[in-house]
């Protein structure tokens, strides 16, 4: 009897010892069952026109950093790079919209905003920062009204540009005797006889419509704010680029050509990145472009120490300080139907400290905030330049006026086409001036 019920106790125990194995391999598959399944990524297209496996071009490095650091920040967001081409950007987008397929996030230049805002390509980021005190809105190094259109905020730069910078080779000027970049149109006009030899051209200006103008169209305007006047009138929309001051610049592109024999007159159909290759080339001795071209330019192995940078020579012939364009850069902006809350969280990322810090240290670009220049970096040697160029912006801001023309891409078709007679057939400047400007005025 003893023995029965020992076996029986020890039955009992391995039985209870087996229930509550069992028991708690329940409890384990119900809480995996209970338990949130891991959410899957969310894929936030963002479009670009710089490539970041580019090795050789600091901007496109610069970018590559901020994306991945952005990336390694939300493990959340699987952060899709697209490149398209930058003269195709806002065509694409626009195309892109209206067949429901934009990005999340889009690089854009600043010129384009009205037209993306008025085919409802792009939405209002008002939501975001309607909590914004003055002091956050004015920490911007442009005027917040730069990326508005119709009163609502529609973009954010990604960075500031001065546009009319003068690039020239130390090289060729010095062989030349000219041991300073010119101030003066009479001085720009007497060094560009000077260095024309051979192969070398004093001076040339793209007059190409297949880049939208853009080099023309980013350095023109501060020729007329030189001389009082601008492209349009500000209160009537009407043209004003056919005016004095506008037969004054257009007759000296065309002197430049014909009568002082130092630009081509191929140019009537250059585009802007030819031109740069011709500079970098040393075919020609100068190049107006922007800021953000000085990293790349001024790293390349073959030209280094050998270029520049000044302002824009004073179009009204006195060697003053002239005006700054900081219109024509490019901006970020919302497409319509993106993931609005990731979106954002790039957008934002992209003018944090951290992002343009790298930009600056690796991409050679200027920073948009204030605040980011109270960081160390902007008191070294390797800043200098950059903190010079921010200097005189500030003390020569200039209302980015382009950006408050409507009808854009209407006044550069008009003006590329007098632009190109003027320059290949020699036709009468005041003459093509007018016409182009009657043409524009009846369409806007």
């Amino acid at each position: 009897m003893k023995r029965d019920r020992v076996r029986r106790g020890i039955g009992r125990r391995d039985a209870l010892k087996r229930l509550g194995g069992a028991a708690i391999g329940l409890m384990g598959i119900l809480q995996a069952q209970r338990a949130p399944a891991q959410a899957k990524p969310v894929t936030l297209r963002y479009w670009t026109w710089q490539n970041s496996a580019d090795k050789k071009n600091p901007r496109a490095q610069g970018q590559a950093q901020i994306l991945n650091t952005f990336r390694k920040a939300n493990p959340t967001i699987d952060l899709v790079e697209e490149i398209i081409p930058w003269q195709n950007l806002h065509q694409q987008l626009l195309q892109a919209s209206a067949a429901n397929k934009a990005p999340d996030v889009s690089r854009q230049l600043d010129r384009y905003l009205a037209t993306l805002a008025g085919a409802d390509a792009i939405q209002p980021l008002d939501d975001y920062v309607k909590g914004w005190n003055a002091a956050r809105k004015g920490d911007y190094m442009y005027a917040w009204e730069d990326t508005t259109v119709e009163g609502k905020k529609f973009a954010f730069r990604q960075a500031v540009r001065p546009l009319n910078l003068f690039y020239y080779r130390t090289d060729l000027y010095s062989a030349a005797g000219f041991k300073t970049p010119p101030k003066t149109l009479k001085e720009w006009t007497a060094v560009s006889r000077a260095v024309t030899k051979g192969q070398v051209i004093g001076f040339a200006m793209s007059f190409s419509k297949s880049d939208g103008l853009s080099k023309l169209i980013e350095n023109v305007p501060v020729m007329y704010w030189c001389l009082g006047s601008d492209l349009v009138d500000s209160k009537t929309g009407k043209s004003t680029f056919h005016l004095e001051a506008g037969q004054k610049i257009f007759q000296w592109f065309q002197d430049m050509v014909h009568v002082h024999k130092v630009s081509p007159i191929g140019e009537a159909s250059l585009d802007s990145e030819t031109l740069n290759q011709m500079f970098m080339a040393g075919t020609t001795a100068c190049n107006l472009s922007h800021s953000s071209k000085w990293a790349e330019w001024s790293r390349k192995e073959a030209i280094q120490g050998k270029i520049d940078t000044a302002w824009t020579p004073n179009f009204s012939d006195e060697p003053k300080p002239v005006p700054v364009n900081t219109a024509g850069a490019w901006t970020v902006v919302m497409p319509r139907g993106a993931k609005k809350n990731e979106a954002w969280k790039l957008m934002e990322f992209l003018q944090s400290t951290e992002a343009e810090l790298i930009d600056a240290k690796v991409g050679g670009e200027l920073p948009t905030r204030k605040s980011t220049l109270k960081d160390p970096f902007f008191q070294t040697a390797e800043a200098k330049r950059m903190v010079g160029w921010l200097t005189y912006m500030a003390e020569n801001i200039h209302p980015a006026t382009t950006l408050r023309i409507k009808k854009l891409e209407l006044l550069i078709d008009a003006l590329a086409d007098a632009a190109q007679q003027i320059i290949s057939t020699k036709a009468d400047v005041k003459a093509a001036l007018a016409i182009a400007a009657q043409k524009y005025d009846a369409q806007i």
